[in-house]
């Protein structure tokens, strides 16, 4: 092969380039300039207790690798090591110096922390800076954990252990698919309950004062119980022909007492709401009711007598006074005159069933209206329930809502679900008994 002088310039210019890239990469590689102490400053970090710390040990701040461990030194009270960072990364001054370890049994590292979060601002560590002992984390040591479990395990007696897991293994043999199936339902029973952990709590603070109560009935419950022990004792005792025919019979009236409460909806569940609705309203009027049953035939009485008082000659006393708009007529809280229809106009629209008279409660306006009525649980007035703090549920009208227990036990009358949706109410069934036992919290 023939060299002319451009190609033994070429690899001469080659070998330079060579022997230069691959001494930069050593000393990169090397970290030759951080060994001479070039873009490189030390810190010294006073540690009561090294142990596993080593040189070439990692050093971090916030995760990313800013050094390592130059040296350590033993000194009578602890170790001192000396960390060397990289120049361009501020680390404040306050810092505290973590030992840590990548594992269990991995290899451990400083961690710079700092706890005020400061970020770079501040002063920064520099060449010569001290991390004192009282900012110097120690690794904490498993042996002594280790330790104390291996004496817990050696007091624990051997043979009285052995026994005790016997017999629990003779006593629960071949119970393992039912044990298994019990863990099953417990973990799907604390899910559920999770996931209805509000109305389970209100439930929990409701049981109990219904605890309390059957707690204070029990002498009556175990009166009653021992009088159906009796009963039940007699009736065994007479084993007679219509006791048995009646206990032949019952299930075929039953079925037919079940089939005519089926063909009755939805008309039964809706009157049985109603009622309840009418009922609650009543109880809650009951002392306006018992009073105007009292006054009524009083002042009825009286009435006929101020305007008969010559019945048997055939006069009326009638009293005739003429008034000009003395008081006014109210007219806030009723529709404005202009916005009043023709006589003429036949058909129907909505109507504000609240309407009333809105003045304030000392006008003289019509001071007996609406406005000014008492309320039946406080001395509190005002025209609706809802005024006096009483709320009430809706009723229950055709096509409204679904099935009788879903209506009595949420106890609303609004028209979220169709009675004649019966994929509706068969989802409603898959979930009733949370909705028996559930829905009444919602309604308090």
């Amino acid at each position: 092969m023939l060299l002319t002088p451009l190609i033994k310039r070429q690899l001469r210019i080659f070998a330079v380039l060579a022997t230069f890239a691959l001494g930069f990469a050593f000393i990169h590689y090397a970290r030759v300039p951080a060994m001479l102490g070039v873009g490189v400053y030390d810190v010294k970090v006073d540690f009561k207790d090294a142990s596993g710390l080593y040189p070439k040990a990692a050093v971090t701040y916030r995760g990313v690798k800013v050094g390592l461990v130059s040296d350590l030194d033993v000194t009578d009270t602890g170790a001192v090591a000396t960390l060397r960072i990289d120049n361009g990364t501020d680390i404040p001054a306050g810092v505290s110096a973590e030992l840590h370890s990548t594992s269990a049994i991995g290899e451990q590292y400083v961690d710079l922390v700092d706890p005020t979060r400061s970020g770079s601002g501040g002063e920064t560590l520099s060449q010569g800076a001290e991390i004192p002992r009282e900012r110097a984390v120690d690794m904490p040591q498993i042996t002594p954990v280790l330790d104390s479990v291996n004496r817990l395990l050696e007091s624990v007696p051997k043979q009285e252990t052995k026994a005790v897991l016997d017999q629990i293994d003779e006593g629960l043999g071949g119970a393992g698919p039912e044990l298994n199936e019990l863990v099953d339902s417990s973990g799907k029973l604390l899910t559920e309950a999770q996931s209805q952990i509000d109305a389970t709590t209100s439930l929990i603070a409701a049981l109990q004062p219904v605890l309390g109560t059957q707690a204070d009935l029990a002498p009556r419950t175990q009166a009653y119980a021992d009088s159906l022990d009796d009963v039940t004792g007699a009736l065994a005792r007479n084993d007679s022909a219509d006791l048995r025919a009646l206990l032949r019979n019952a299930p075929g009236g039953l079925d037919a007492a079940t089939r005519t409460v089926t063909d009755l909806q939805p008309v039964l569940p809706m009157m049985l709401a109603n009622l309840t609705t009418n009922a609650q309203v009543l109880n809650t009027y009951l002392p306006q009711v018992r009073q105007t049953l009292v006054v009524y035939p009083s002042l009825v009485a009286r009435a006929l007598t101020v305007l008969e008082p010559r019945a048997a000659e055939g006069d009326v006393q009638l009293d005739l006074r003429a008034a000009l708009n003395n008081p006014p007529t109210c007219q806030s809280g009723y529709l404005p005159a202009q916005q009043r229809r023709s006589p003429r106009i036949t058909e129907t629209r909505p109507v504000d069933r609240l309407a009333h008279c809105r003045l304030a409660p000392d006008n003289p306006t019509a001071v007996r209206g609406a406005r000014n009525l008492p309320c039946p649980s406080s001395t509190l007035r005002g025209p609706t329930p809802a005024a006096c703090g009483l709320t009430f549920r809706g009723g229950v009208w055709p096509g409204s809502r679904g099935t009788v227990a879903y209506d009595l036990a949420v106890g609303r009358g609004d028209d979220s679900i169709d009675l004649t949706d019966r994929t509706a109410r068969k989802n409603q069934g898959d979930d009733l008994w949370k909705i028996l036992v559930l829905a009444p919290l919602g309604t308090r």
